[in-house]
């Protein structure tokens, strides 16, 4: 009896050690299952992110590329409030929201690149007054020096061998600035002056950029954005672009004079005294400072141009073709106040001349003839904001956030894209 008890309790304690290894085994399968169907219901969720976030970037280029072919004449804010419209949507179970922060308020809708100035331009007072900061001796020379093609620093600047002196050593661009963040590479600048608190350069006010010190970058909680050099700079913007026609624009240096009288509505006698303006012009904005008849040394024949003629021209023409565009301007319909007083320190009345105007305007400023309408403003200064003002923008920073219903899984997408031609060109394309 006793050996048959031994054999019946060894049974019992095999059973149970069996019973409790298949426990653990069927416990760790589950988890395991239960795992592996939580992380595919977030890559799932995630590609369906993705793609409602790449269908937001999709609707807004082809509401540019749809207002670059059919333009709303005479309205300077139609294209804002397009993509305004197609700011927010939805694909399947995701929807998408675009949009950017400027100055303590969030704005639906891509970033524009013409509110910003381009540091490309050769006009290095602008760009003092525009990050309206003392800059380090030797860092503006040095910004100079990475974009001019020459290996010789200027006074206090630095060049090639500096770079290549460098622990890891590069090479200056010695050319214009491709990205705003390759400014970070230049001699003295550092990366807090770019970015500010949006280190992720996607102008989104983010959850990790307003919360103080919990998480970097360091912050203020204050629902501001500072969002450094990058909020005012730009090296994306483009001159020139789309048309209140739709058609390319013309070049005046370039053209004949057939050309100009089917599209501009001109006479003759005015389309050959356009030709000879634009063969030796280096801006248009003589055409508002001065009539034809003066500028083509009153050639017989020659009748001033009207307002409406003029609004054609700016809007139709250019010095230049589509390859050689020079660096964009400011939007004056777009670019803040706080841009536009830095730009006129010693000025403040034009500044609220200049805000007046686009804001009582039905259209904005939707043509440089609109200066004209600035009580006392004189032809010098017409030049002057002429050289720093567009009316259009062509390039554009969309931040497009999709989101899941319920996982509340984000993926977010970032592209700088260019209208000036069609179609539209995506310049940089970020995925984070």
């Amino acid at each position: 009896m006793t050996c048959r008890t031994k054999k019946r309790g060894s049974v019992i304690v095999l059973s149970l050690w069996a019973l409790g290894i298949a426990a653990i085994v069927t416990s760790s399968i589950q988890v395991f299952s239960h795992r592996q169907s939580l992380l595919g219901i977030e890559v799932h969720d995630r590609i369906q992110a993705r793609w409602a976030a790449r269908a937001g970037i999709e609707s807004s280029i082809a509401a540019m590329a749809d207002h670059t072919a059919r333009p709303v004449p005479n309205n300077a804010f139609a294209l804002v409030d397009n993509l305004d419209y197609v700011a927010k949507g939805q694909a399947g179970k995701a929807t998408w929201d675009i949009r950017h922060h400027i100055e303590g308020k969030d704005w639906t809708g891509p970033m524009d690149e013409h509110a910003k100035f381009n540091i490309n331009s050769e006009n290095n007072a602008a760009f003092q007054l525009v990050i309206d900061e003392i800059l380090a001796f030797g860092v503006m020379e040095s910004i100079l020096d990475w974009i001019d093609s020459d290996d010789e620093p200027r006074n206090l600047g630095v060049e090639r061998d500096y770079y290549l002196g460098l622990e890891t050593s590069y090479e200056p661009r010695n050319g214009l600035l491709q990205s705003i963040a390759e400014l970070e590479l230049i001699a003295g600048v550092m990366p807090d002056d770019v970015r500010g608190e949006d280190w992720d350069l996607d102008f989104r006010l983010d959850a990790n950029e307003d919360d103080g010190g919990e998480s970097l970058p360091w912050d203020e909680p204050d629902k501001y954005l500072e969002g450094g050099w990058a909020s005012l700079l730009t090296t994306s913007s483009v001159e020139g672009g789309g048309t209140e026609s739709g058609y390319a624009r013309l070049n005046l240096a370039r053209e004949n004079a057939q050309t100009l009288q089917l599209r501009l509505g001109i006479e003759p006698a005015q389309a050959d005294a356009l030709l000879a303006f634009g063969a030796s012009a280096t801006s248009l904005s003589t055409l508002l400072t001065q009539t034809l008849r003066s500028i083509s040394g009153d050639a017989e024949g020659v009748t001033n141009l009207t307002d409406d003629q003029l609004r054609v021209i700016f809007a139709e023409t250019c010095l230049f073709h589509a390859h050689e565009a020079p660096p964009g301007k400011l939007n004056i319909n777009t670019v803040s106040p706080t841009i536009l007083y830095r730009l006129f320190p010693d000025n403040s009345r034009l500044v609220e001349e200049l805000i007046y105007l686009r804001n009582n305007n039905a259209g904005g400023i939707s043509s440089p003839v609109d200066y004209l309408e600035i009580p006392g403003i004189e032809p010098t200064m017409i030049d002057f904001i002429y050289a720093l003002f567009d009316t259009r923008s062509n390039v554009f920073t969309i931040s497009s956030l999709g989101k899941v219903e319920g996982s509340s899984v984000e993926q977010e997408i970032i592209v700088i894209v260019d209208r000036s031609t069609l179609p539209v060109t995506i310049l940089e394309y970020r995925e984070q």
